[in-house]
């Protein structure tokens, strides 16, 4: 129960302290739409959930559709006048004479590391005139896919309803074993994975930002990266680096937490949240933001790699 309080009060201070409250218009009232948390109103706002509670007089987080509460003055300062970071100055970097790599990395506050790997440079030689990429390939719009794609890799597993003999059976044991021992934690209730897809979802509408970390702009290793802090699992930056830890789990067998990698135009580069009912949500691209997307819909059908979990609960699932 005290987890459960400790990891409320994280989602809240998540999104009061990190949310732009410049962005939104004023407001005296709020109307409560379907699907609304006090969480993620209180990120919308600009105030603190006890804030909100104290002002509507409520004895809990529960809300009703339609429930219009009353919106105190915001406490956080608006943070939209904060200097912009040096990646909105835009995607490509002109070389200019006596430009250095080191000094085109201070301008733009893209590491020399990844300048270099970005635009493949096999060293520090630069030449006037040369167009650097301060980005990587964000995932690609939907588009059909080439005729030689071949979509999802077959499960090895046994056809259902074979019968296995004494050398099988101890086998599927033992590697039950070893997919159990790559879980990194265990669930402490039954409700932790709904939390996670309540956190998830609270960054619904957040702009898309290569190597973005906040509401401000996030891409989607960060949005996974970011939530599964919040049940302290601390997971690599990047989804390909992601893709390689936890549990793998066959596509019929998702729960609401797993996450869900895809080719886009490397393999393994791009990752979201499974929350039920064959849905996802992630950082979708630059138009398009955090948003939920299903995997049923053919561009992430034919795209979908593999699913990996990360907690388990007490028998293992």
């Amino acid at each position: 129960m005290r987890r459960r309080i400790f990891l409320w009060m994280g989602l809240s201070i998540l999104f009061t302290t990190l949310v732009i409250c410049g962005d939104l218009p004023a407001a005296e009232m709020y109307k409560v739409q379907h699907g609304d948390t006090l969480v993620g109103i209180a990120g919308k706002i600009g105030v603190t959930t006890s804030a909100l509670k104290a002002a509507n007089q409520m004895k809990d987080s529960s809300l009703k559709a339609n429930q219009t509460l009353f919106i105190p003055s915001p406490k956080i300062k608006n943070v939209s006048k904060s200097k912009p970071s040096p990646l909105h100055r835009g995607e490509v970097y002109v070389v200019k004479k006596r430009d250095t790599l080191s000094g085109i990395a201070r301008k733009t506050g893209v590491p020399v590391a990844e300048l270099r790997e970005i635009n493949r440079l096999p060293g520090s030689a630069l030449k006037i005139g040369q167009k650097l990429s301060l980005k990587r390939p964000e995932p690609e719009e939907q588009a059909e896919l080439p005729a030689e794609y071949t979509g999802d890799e077959p499960e090895t597993e046994g056809a259902e309803g074979a019968i296995l003999t004494p050398n099988e059976a101890w086998a599927a044991i033992e590697r039950r074993k070893k997919e159990n021992a790559a879980l990194l934690g265990k669930w402490s209730s039954p409700e932790e994975p709904k939390l996670v897809v309540k956190a998830a979802m609270g960054f619904l509408g957040t702009p898309y930002r290569f190597g973005g970390f906040s509401t401000r702009g996030i891409d989607c290793s960060g949005l996974v990266k970011k939530i599964y802090q919040l049940f302290d699992i601390d997971l690599p930056r990047t989804a390909n680096e992601q893709s390689r830890v936890g549990m793998r789990v066959s596509r019929s067998d998702l729960s609401e937490g797993d996450l869900l990698f895809f080719n886009t135009r490397r393999r393994g580069g791009h990752v979201g949240i499974y929350i039920g009912n064959n849905e996802f949500v992630h950082a979708a691209s630059r138009k398009k933001g955090v948003r939920v997307d299903s995997l049923d819909t053919p561009y992430f059908n034919k795209r979908f790699i593999r699913a990996v979990r990360l907690k388990g609960s007490d028998d293992g699932l």
